[in-house]
This record gives structure tokens, sequence and C-alpha cells, in this order.
């Protein structure tokens, strides 16, 4: 697993992104989905997991507190945050991609006027090279506690597996579901 692996500046540059796009790694443990709902847990937490790698899409220096330079200081700034690892073996790969993603399930269903994730949108690139991912949506289109029909989401989250390598994208730039599509394909075949 290499950096070689994750997302660079240029993708999100052709699905609409103009905005000087600055990447940011580190490797180790820390949060993959910092939201609430999915118990702000870290990859150690989830899967036993410590030496992640993490890439963060930004567009200022600014780094958030806490010594993660893969996170923006101001949210407006997140283009993206990837974090990928190898488990070892395609089997393993495969669990911790399924755990991963029934991790993110519980932000489908959030009180009314709370953000919230919409249904799962499966990704086939091949047999091995597979990704799901969950648009966001804003507090004012969640009127019933779950995602609003005939809607676009503003990015999202994706959980990604290509062979033994497995990770989590979140997409803070607003995405609709064409670019996710795009950028979630991206990520798994490069995984």
């Amino acid at each position: 697993m290499t950096k070689q692996h994750l997302l660079t500046a240029a993708e999100f540059r052709e699905v609409g992104v103009s905005r000087q796009i600055y990447v940011r790694d580190r490797v180790g443990d820390g949060n993959y989905a910092n939201a609430t709902c999915t118990g702000e847990k870290t990859l150690g937490e989830t899967l036993g997991a410590y030496g992640a790698h993490f890439r963060g899409l930004v567009t200022s220096k600014k780094t958030a507190g806490g010594g993660d330079p893969t996170q923006a200081a101001n949210i407006g700034d997140q283009v993206a945050r990837e974090v990928a690892d190898d488990a070892g073996s395609r089997a393993l790969a495969q669990n911790y991609a399924e755990r991963l993603l029934l991790e993110e399930v519980p932000c489908q269903s959030e009180p009314a006027t709370h953000w919230v994730y919409g249904p799962a949108h499966r990704v086939d690139v091949a047999a091995d090279i597979t990704a799901s991912w969950m648009g966001v949506y804003s507090g004012e289109l969640n009127t019933t506690g779950t995602a609003p029909r005939g809607k676009e989401p503003c990015g999202g989250v994706a959980v990604l597996r290509n062979g033994s390598h497995y990770g989590v994208l979140e997409v803070d730039a607003c995405l609709g579901s064409a670019a996710m599509t795009r950028i979630v394909r991206a990520a798994v075949t490069r995984l």
C-alpha cells in the first residue's frame, strides 16, 4: 500500500472542483468518519488497524488542531479525506469493508433537520473491486428523518475494496450523484 493507491487533486478537478487543492498525508490511526451517528471511532477501535494511510485533500494550508494534517481547520476547506490500508487478504478486506459500511448505516436515519446519509449506491468495477457510497443531505432537506427522494446529495461517504485493500472516502465537496459515482469509481480503481 503506497500513496499511489490514494486519490489525487486531479480527480477532483475532473468533476469540477476548481480551487487549488493541497494533498496532505500521514500514516497511523485516527477517525475515519467523524460523525456522531457513527460513534466517532478510529480504525483501531473498529478494526484493530493502526497503520492506515490517511490523505486529506484541502484548499487551505491551515490544519485542524490535534496534529492531524489531513484535516482542514475549517470544514469548508476540506474537499475530501481518504483512509486506506491493506488487510493482508481479500477475505479480510471484504470483511472490513462490510463492517465499515455497517458503521455508516445509523446515519441514514436522523431526526428531521439533522443532516442524513441517503441510500447506498454500489459501484462494481470488477469482481474484486467494489465500492458502496451514500450521499449526504443537509438538515433543511431532511424533513422526515431520512434522505429526501428525488434530491441530489452534496458529497457523501464511500467504503472501498480492491483486492486486499480497503478504505473509507469522505467527500466534503458538494458533489451530486454523477460526480460522486465518478470519484468513487476512481478511488476504488486506484486503491
